[in-house]
Order: C-alpha cells, then sequence, then structure tokens
C-alpha cells in the first residue's frame, strides 16, 4: 500500500496566486470606489478572508488531503470540516486526463482526473513522479489488465 501526499509547493504557489489576484482586487476597488471609507471597508474584508485562507485554511486542507493506492484502487482521503473518503478501484476507469501547468515540477500543480462510470476522482496537487506512477496504474487497468 502507498501512501501519495501533495506536494508542499503547491501550498506556496496557491498562496501567491491568492496574494496576486487581492492586489488586483485592491487596485480595482481603489480605482473604482471613490469613497474613501468603503475602500477601507472593503480592504479589510480582502484581508481577512486572504488571511483566513492562506493560514488556516490551505494548511489544513493539505494536511488532510492524501491518496493511498494498492494496485488495485486508489482512495482520496480529504476535507478540513468534515472528513470524505473517495475510493475507485483502476480497473472501472473509463479514461483519465492529466493538467500540469508550466514548471509543475516547482509549482506542485499536477492534476490527473480519473473518469468512472458516473463519476470522477480529481487527484490533486502532486509531484510530477508520483501523478505518472497514479497515471501508469490507472493505464495499465483500462485495457483490463491487473
Amino acid at each position: 500500500m502507498k501512501t501519495y501526499r501533495p506536494d508542499k509547493n503547491g501550498l506556496l504557489t496557491l498562496r501567491v496566486l491568492i496574494l496576486l489576484v487581492s492586489l488586483i482586487l485592491f487596485g480595482i476597488v481603489k480605482y473604482y470606489i471613490p469613497v474613501d471609507i468603503l475602500v477601507f471597508i472593503i480592504t479589510i474584508a480582502i484581508v481577512t478572508v486572504d488571511i483566513f485562507t492562506m493560514f488556516i485554511y490551505l494548511p489544513f486542507f493539505f494536511r488532510y488531503l492524501s491518496y493511498t493506492s494498492d494496485g488495485k484502487e486508489i482512495t482520496r482521503h480529504s476535507g478540513v470540516f468534515m472528513k470524505t473518503h473517495q475510493t475507485v478501484q483502476y480497473s472501472s476507469v473509463q479514461y483519465t486526463t492529466v493538467i500540469t501547468t508550466p514548471f509543475s515540477q516547482y509549482t506542485g500543480l499536477n492534476f490527473v482526473v480519473l473518469f468512472v462510470y458516473g463519476g470522477q476522482m480529481q487527484v490533486m496537487f502532486l509531484d510530477q513522479k508520483d501523478a505518472r506512477e497514479i497515471l501508469s496504474h490507472a493505464r495499465f487497468n483500462e485495457f483490463g489488465e491487473v
């Protein structure tokens, strides 16, 4: 049984993206809203949401997200407030999609989506080696081989 954990670079990348989006929002608010007190209130709201997301929610999300595979099936364990477990047998995978970003070996933004009858499982924030390994299990079993 092998356990896969999300790449910690994914957490850092998400924090940087949230910071960039927030800076853009600050600029838009400052440009379009002429009332300084409204700009201040909106800025405080954005900063509060950012702090909660970047330093409370995302670290817990990455801490509790894991995948276990025994070669026949993969199970996703996740959830910050409510724990969920989703299991997919590799033999039931119809097709797969791999999503990577430029410089994904540094950002940790590698995703494998396993499409099964009636649903899908998203395997998120893996390093490239783990994503290739999970994909090889899914493709190996797509053709009925065990």
